[in-house]
């Protein structure tokens, strides 16, 4: 079994309540999504761009697809460079391909890796044929009035009961724009307590400036949900995407 690779690299993780830990990346390609205020190249990639040396901006080109051997090869080669507190699996979206992460995460949890998976929170037949080999879930809460897709609340509410249901490790986070439609927000937030249970860790992250838009919210805009969002989850913060200001990876 073989897989698509954009990138692998150790870096501070910039979102989230883990935010400034060192993590080692393996971005997977593709994704089922295209929200507006994505900047990530999902394309399926002939070469994979390896940073060996994390900070030192020298890639390496490693040749697409890739064995689960292989990957695992490269996560252990880069990560003895460095200590990382966690494997992040990114993408794109990496539940697509849980097939082959059913072949590779057993592989670095023998070798004691702490498992962190990033995903769209969209996909929960996939999340549990792997949810046993995770040890934190940073998933999404995608609001249509951000994404310009159509909302996918009941697949969301399914993946945050599984999540619960198994005791992992789960915060949400909500991407908010200056387009965010209020009573959307609200809808996300009274579901999300409902399937997640009011303790759930929600992160209002805000939108960064992207290619097709750039509806940055205000600070305004900021207090005002996180006072409505904490009116029915109090465990609330806001959090930008610190890396991109660092200009990291």
């Amino acid at each position: 079994m073989k897989t698509y690779l954009s990138e692998i690299f150790s870096s501070i993780q910039g979102e989230g309540p883990y935010v400034g830990e060192r993590h080692l990346f393996v971005r997977f390609c593709a994704c089922h999504r295209k929200c507006v205020y994505c900047d990530t190249n999902t394309e399926l990639t002939d070469y994979c761009i390896v940073e060996r040396r994390p900070g030192s901006g020298e890639f390496e080109q490693v040749k697409n697809a890739m064995s689960e051997q292989q990957v695992f090869d490269l996560i252990q080669e880069v990560n003895a460079k460095t200590r990382n507190n966690r494997i992040s699996i990114t993408g794109g979206a990496p539940l697509m391909q849980h097939r082959f992460l059913l072949k590779l995460l057993p592989m670095l949890k023998n070798e004691g890796h702490n498992i962190y998976l990033e995903t769209a929170g969209d996909l929960p037949s996939q999340l549990m044929s792997i949810i046993e080999f995770i040890d934190v879930i940073a998933m999404d809460v995608k609001l249509e009035s951000v994404t310009e897709e159509p909302a996918t609340f009941p697949a969301h509410w399914q993946f945050l009961k599984i999540c619960r249901d198994y005791e992992v490790e789960t915060f949400v986070k909500l991407v908010l724009s200056a387009n965010t439609h209020e009573g959307e927000l609200m809808e996300a937030a009274k579901g999300i307590k409902k399937a997640g249970g009011e303790d759930t860790l929600v992160i209002i992250q805000p939108m960064t400036k992207a290619s097709r838009t750039d509806a940055v919210p205000s600070g305004e805009q900021l207090f005002r949900w996180q006072d409505k969002v904490a009116s029915v989850l109090p465990n609330v913060r806001v959090i930008p995407q610190t890396h991109k200001m660092l200009e990291m990876l």
